[in-house]
């Protein structure tokens, strides 16, 4: 009597192997993509904070060479850009500016439009 000796099939070991290959690759592929948008959304919100930071500060300063040069703090900010060329996005931003009065320091708030 003859016996059949089996042999282990060479295209479904490939194909397990190939299958484990393919699965590691999407799984990089998805941790990348993850990793690349959470990165992105961070850089985004610390851009947009430096921005506010720089206009606060350019609407403080302008603030300040109006009182250096005139002996007082502008009644509105409408007087800083007409006058000490300060220039805001209004469509971005929104500006609050409180004077406290001639030789006190105005309150400045800056906040991002939402969009």
């Amino acid at each position: 009597m003859a016996r059949a000796v089996s042999t282990p099939q060479t295209g479904s070991l490939a194909r397990r192997i190939l299958g484990s290959v393919w699965l590691k690759m999407l799984v990089f592929v998805l941790l990348f993509l993850l990793l690349a948008t959470l990165v992105t959304n961070g850089t985004g919100t610390r851009v947009q904070e430096k921005q506010v930071e720089f206009l606060t500060d350019a609407v403080r300063r302008s603030a300040v060479q109006c009182y250096a040069l005139e002996g007082r703090f502008p009644d509105n900010l409408s007087y800083l850009e007409d006058n000490y060329s300060l220039i805001i996005d209004h469509d971005s931003y929104v500006v609050y500016y409180e004077p406290m009065g001639g030789n006190l320091i105005p309150q400045i708030r800056v906040m991002p439009v939402a969009r």
